[in-house]
């Protein structure tokens, strides 16, 4: 290791080799991971939005309303961001080297934006602390079993943790460097273009800059707060969020307020939340902070807890305060969920901007305590981080590719926390372990298949699985009364599951799906 510091290639050999560690484990057996319900609004959306641009060319008709409408109208609700990054990887992968079937070629731009945030995490974290509080950081970042999902499907919340993070660090970068303090426009911008919780990122970026520029702003305040950082986002930020944003390019105050009138008034969602079932009045405050306190790894909360601790704050000055930029981010990044009128699901999924920087604090938590075991031979101090991510990995082997069902140690497992109220999946997944039962059912005959107690998911699930060949076109979705086959998932959440459960007693049962002895759904075939 000391030749490769010498020469300089130590750090990027590093890079090199975590963000090829992380793209390995998010795309093998992609295929397995579950549909989630909304991926359909968000892969037909990105399959238009790649037809756009085939099809547009750069011609002129590109800006016409009847075009854009008819291409981007589609899940207008929110911004394209995420949904570029899946079209992307469905026009490449699918659509010109027809690599990838359609459901991994829409995941995949998701999958591959992750290793671009990996590398950002380390960068900043090797910046503003050490080399291996970044190795540390970026396997922490790895380890976070239920970022590590929606890192590996089609869904918007990875993208604006991804976006939200280099935008903060952009920002920070900006106080030595011209060039990243211009790029903090072009962030925030994108930031903007991938969901409504990014502009809630300015907050602890304000606070923080008043405290670094304190003394500035006493004597010089116009020239100080007319800073790059904040003049390239006066400059680029919103003409890029409407450049990014084609459904705005017409009618454009009415669509805008469409889109914020929307997430005003958001419909309620449904949680089971330590035994009670919310929806409208919303979970308690504490909601967000519990189940990130249960769905973390236990040595990842702990290490992120003590590094404000370790930190030696009088020295921060010199460094342009990272650490209070990171706590203050992660403060923001999941209060906003906790007191601002917003709904949120039985999971950690609208606040995953959070995560990124827990895994940093935790980095240098784990770099520090090593660092100061004097117990241990110098040459051999940071060893035991190897051992520190066994349990999670364990966990992770465990649950498959079932990771929204990972609850730590703290929870008792998924089992733990099944038995004191919460939820041990939502999202009305069509597993892989539903495929291939119907798949072996079906072979050979037509399979008439009901759901409940939300049935409304499974029929476009069904679809995206049959078009990417993963589902027997044998299997057929029906409702109720005219089925060969029920599915009954569990899910506490619907009012109406404990009377489905006890009506199915007598019913025949032909295949349950487990996670650490927790049924997540339970195939009956229905007698004639």
């Amino acid at each position: 290791m000391k030749f490769l510091r010498n020469i300089g290639i130590k750090a990027p050999l590093t890079m090199s080799i975590l963000a090829l560690f992380y793209l390995f484990m998010l795309i093998y057996q992609a295929e397995k991971v579950a549909i989630t319900d909304d991926a359909r609004f968000y892969m037909s959306a990105a399959k238009s939005y790649s037809s756009y641009f085939e099809n547009c060319g750069l011609s002129m008709k590109c800006f016409d309303q009847a075009t854009i409408d008819r291409y981007w109208k589609e899940n207008n609700e929110h911004p394209p961001f995420a949904k570029l990054l899946m079209a992307s990887g469905y026009f490449v992968f699918h659509k010109k080297l027809k690599m990838l079937d359609e459901i991994r070629a829409l995941r995949i731009g998701i999958s591959l934006f992750a290793v671009v945030l990996l590398l950002f995490i380390f960068s900043f974290t090797r910046r503003a602390f050490s080399f291996n509080a970044a190795v540390f950081a970026s396997l922490f970042f790895i380890f976070l079993p239920r970022t590590f999902f929606h890192a590996r499907v089609a869904t918007l919340d990875f993208a604006v943790a991804g976006t939200s993070f280099i935008f903060v660090y952009c920002y920070w970068r900006g106080f030595s460097s011209k060039f990243w303090a211009w790029m903090t426009g072009i962030a925030f911008g994108i930031a903007l273009a991938t969901k409504l919780n990014a502009p809630f990122m300015v907050l602890p970026v304000l606070i923080h800059f008043i405290y670094v520029k304190r003394h500035e702003l006493g004597k010089r305040p116009v020239k100080t707060i007319f800073a790059p950082q904040f003049v390239s986002m006066l400059l680029f930020s919103l003409p890029l969020f409407f450049m990014m944003w084609p459904w705005l390019w017409h009618l454009t105050i009415k669509r805008f307020g469409d889109y914020v009138a929307f997430h005003m008034h958001h419909y309620g969602i449904l949680m089971y939340y330590l035994g009670k079932i919310y929806s409208t009045p919303r979970p308690p405050w504490h909601g967000p902070l519990v189940m990130m306190l249960l769905t973390t790894p236990v040595i990842t909360l702990l290490f992120a807890s003590v590094s404000p601790m370790l930190y030696k704050w009088k020295e921060e000055k010199d460094n342009f305060s990272p650490m209070l930029l990171v706590i203050l981010s992660a403060v923001v990044s999941i209060s906003a969920l906790m007191f601002l009128p917003a709904p949120y699901y039985s999971g950690v999924k609208l606040f995953q901007p959070f995560f990124p920087f827990l895994a940093v604090m935790a980095g240098y938590g784990l770099y520090t305590v090593l660092k100061n075991a004097t117990v241990l031979p110098e040459r051999y101090r940071f060893a035991p981080a190897v051992f520190m991510f066994i349990p999670v990995i364990f966990s992770m082997i465990d649950l498959r590719h079932d990771h929204l069902s990972y609850y730590n140690e703290m929870a008792g497992g998924t089992k733990g926390a099944s038995m004191y109220g919460n939820e041990q999946h939502y999202y009305d997944l069509f597993y892989r372990d539903m495929t291939d039962f119907f798949n072996q059912e079906c072979a050979k005959k037509v399979c008439k298949v009901s759901f409940e107690p939300n049935a409304k998911e499974y029929d476009p699930s069904s679809g995206i699985l049959k078009r990417a060949g993963y589902l027997t076109n044998n299997f057929r979705f029906s409702r109720a009364g005219n089925a060969d086959y029920f599915v009954l998932t569990h899910e506490y959440r619907w009012r109406q599951y404990p009377s489905i459960l006890r009506n199915s007693a007598k019913l025949r049962q032909v295949y349950t799906m487990k996670r650490q002895g927790v049924p997540m759904f339970t195939v009956f075939k229905l007698d004639e």
